[in-house]
């Protein structure tokens, strides 16, 4: 398998393409926290090596075997964490600094470890976890930003690993599973209104363009 290195780059550029349509070297740069020339370096090396391709001037495409390499590197880490929060009691904004480490462990106690929690299909940021065999079936969902104003939907997953980001959104309801009764832009302005079901109530927040457009929502029936 590909060094750890490697691995990581692979994944961050496969998580930035769920978020963004084009990937550029600024943006990934941002995400493995190293500066421009230090990734454009490392990504020299990886489309030599047939894991990445470039897209445009300052755009990445995953290829075949770069994507093949991320799936496995996302597994990994979202089985491991879904194991922390499951076992050890951890909360999503405390996965960040701790989960990268699952990519250096052995497979075989990854995989005994997603057998202990009862093989969740989902990490606890709400995104599947890729299959053994390296499939990623991402379902039919959309950013809050983009939902039809009043349509009732549930939030499907959260791209974001910024730990002031999750605590927020916690202290809000808006986790994975949360219900939202409607949804709906305020006028003049960029911030959407939110209404969450809550266990015996249900509650108002409003959110910048900014968190809705990391909170992926699916269609939800009243029925």
């Amino acid at each position: 398998m590909a060094p750890y290195t490697t691995q990581v780059l692979l994944k961050e550029v496969l998580l930035e393409s769920l978020e963004e349509k084009r990937v550029t070297l600024g943006r990934l740069g941002k995400r493995l926290g190293v500066s421009p020339p230090a990734v454009s370096r490392r990504v020299q090396r990886l489309v030599r090596r047939g894991y990445l391709e470039r897209d445009g001037a300052c755009g990445l495409r995953l290829t075949d075997a770069g994507t093949r390499i991320a799936l496995y590197a996302l597994r990994k880490q979202e089985i491991f964490e879904a194991y922390l929060v499951h076992e050890l009691g951890y909360r999503w904004d405390e996965l960040s600094p701790t989960a990268t480490g699952a990519l250096r462990m052995d497979d075989a106690l990854i995989e005994r470890m997603y057998v202990r929690i009862g093989r969740p299909p989902r990490c606890p940021h709400g995104l599947p976890i890729p299959s053994h065999d390296g499939h990623l079936r991402l379902p039919r969902a959309a950013p809050l930003c983009e939902w039809l104003p009043g349509r009732p939907a549930v939030i499907s997953y959260v791209l974001s690993n910024d730990r002031e980001i999750l605590r927020y959104l916690a202290e809000l309801g808006l986790t994975p599973g949360a219900y939202l009764v409607s949804a709906a832009r305020i006028p003049f302005g960029d911030s959407i209104k939110v209404r969450v079901e809550g266990s015996d109530s249900v509650q108002e927040h409003v959110i910048g363009a900014t968190l809705a457009r990391m909170v992926y929502v699916e269609g939800k029936s009243t029925v």
